[in-house]
Parts: C-alpha cells; sequence; structure tokens
C-alpha cells in the first residue's frame, strides 16, 4: 500500500526529526510511538527496516532493544 508506506516513512521522518543529537535511539520506543502516531497495522518487521534504513541515511544508531 504506498499510502501507508508514504504515512509511515512520514511519521518515521518526523520521530527521527525529533530525536536529532540522541546517542541512540530504542527500538521498541520507536515502534511503539510509530504504532501510536499512525494508528496503521504494518508488521513490525516492516516497521523496524524502515527505521532502520532512514535512521542509518541520517547517520543515526538503532538500539535493537526489541
Amino acid at each position: 500500500m504506498p499510502d501507508q508506506d508514504a504515512l509511515i516513512r512520514a511519521a518515521i521522518a518526523l520521530l527521527l526529526s525529533e530525536k536529532t543529537g540522541a546517542a541512540a535511539l530504542s527500538m521498541k520506543e520507536s515502534i511503539a510511538d510509530l504504532l501510536a502516531t499512525t494508528g496503521v497495522a504494518p508488521t513490525v518487521d516492516t516497521l523496524q527496516d524502515m527505521l532502520l534504513e532512514m535512521a542509518e541515511v541520517r547517520g543515526m544508531m538503532v538500539v535493537l532493544d526489541v
């Protein structure tokens, strides 16, 4: 679903911008925030993949604490 992916990517971008300067992001907290923010229910694996991909592009580290 392209519209759903766009919504998720926008939510991830917002989350990452809010966390700029953080030493690392918690995967567990980030996924919970994204699920609450978007209201969509993609698989957790999909959210994790998208979050890791977008964080890597921004040079951010995500702690895999799920």
